[in-house]
């Protein structure tokens, strides 16, 4: 029988760094992996404090590095090493269970092929994705009972008086939807995809949009008719498309000569690669939403898929957001960018191709 391998051995063959902390949060080992990771040897390494090699623009993950009894995960998180990005990866710190003066740090780099989608931000983190299920249901049971005493209220009131509970009616059922929006992007309702004709949604997303506006939206079509069906959830792909219709709807209504266009198109280099597979997922489907308003202000170009950003004075940062996770709850992305030549502000979505029957 073959010699069983030893640690040394075990640690050096795995493929996920893997950094050990003393009881002063320096880094006492590391692996290859980890050497790999951070582009430089181990004799570099040891000794430094962990939070000055190691940064997470969260800052409840930061503080988990100097922690000596957290444990916590966080999955698709950005990583930076003294101002170099390292990546999008899983993140795990746990104390050893044989010796809890020790920490284990584990670093899983995610696979980054195909175009630069979205952006290269962190994904919203386990602790604040999960935020609305826990505070939703304290919530909501003080409003509807705010919301009843206030309509009560307004039946004893003289006509003088009811604007005022009118606003406290209106305000309540404006928190009540925000959170409900926050409750829709924190589910993990799996996809339900099947084989779908792009340009049927699209259709059915432009007349929707036109009901909600009460008005005719312009739209210019450039469609590709040749197009294969797509392998996408379609509830979820018009809320994405009304969304953007919407987005563009309002960006361009103000302007003397508004204009709107969706593109579709088949490209062969987009792929992307999923954690657990061997095999990138092509997504050659592309459609595109533009229009000739005033884009995303350069210094929020970077965020704008992160919750709660917004460039809207009312808006609540939450569209775009959900936008980003049904997208790729259907193993689908999305890429925005400005086309300065034309001034048209451009919203990619990458799909991929159902198979043939």
């Amino acid at each position: 029988m073959d010699a069983i391998p030893s640690g040394e051995q075990i640690l050096a063959g795995l493929s996920h760094a893997l950094i050990i902390l003393d009881t002063g949060h320096r880094i006492t080992r590391v692996n290859p992996s980890g050497e790999a990771l951070f582009g430089t040897s181990a004799k570099n390494l040891l000794g430094r404090r962990i939070d000055d090699v190691l940064q997470f623009s969260d800052p409840r993950l930061h503080a988990a590095l100097t922690e000596p009894d957290i444990s916590l995960t966080a999955r698709s998180v950005m990583v930076t090493s003294e101002d170099r990005k390292l990546g999008i990866v899983d993140f795990d710190i746990h104390p050893l269970a044989s010796d809890s003066e020790w920490r284990l740090i584990s670093l899983s780099v995610l696979p980054q092929d195909g175009p630069i989608l979205e952006n290269e931000n962190p994904e919203p983190s386990d602790l604040a994705i999960r935020a609305p299920d826990i505070l939703s249901h304290e919530i909501k049971n003080p409003l509807a009972a705010i919301r009843g005493a206030a309509q009560l209220l307004d039946r004893k009131l003289d006509e003088s008086q009811k604007p005022l509970t009118q606003m406290i009616t209106a305000e309540v059922e404006r928190v009540v939807n925000l959170l409900n929006r926050m409750q829709t992007l924190s589910s993990n309702q799996p996809a339900q995809i099947k084989a779908v004709n792009i340009h049927s949604l699209i259709d059915s997303a432009r007349q929707s949009i036109e009901a909600a506006t009460g008005q005719a939206v312009r739209i210019n079509d450039k469609f590709d008719p040749s197009l294969p069906d797509a392998l996408i959830d379609p509830e979820a792909m018009m809320q994405v498309l009304t969304n953007l219709l919407a987005n563009a709807v309002d960006a361009t209504k103000h302007l003397p000569s508004p204009e709107i266009r969706i593109v579709t198109r088949y490209s062969f280099g987009a792929s992307l690669s999923a954690q657990g597979q061997t095999a990138a997922i092509r997504l050659p489907i592309q459609i595109m939403v533009c229009d000739n308003g005033p884009g995303v202000p350069p210094e929020l170009e970077r965020e704008i898929f992160s919750p709660f950003v917004s460039t809207k004075k009312e808006g609540q940062g939450l569209g775009l957001a959900l936008v980003k996770k049904l997208m790729r709850d259907m193993n689908g992305r999305i890429r925005y960018d400005r086309e300065n030549h034309e001034e048209m502000s451009r919203f990619t979505l990458f799909l991929p191709v159902a198979p043939k029957s």
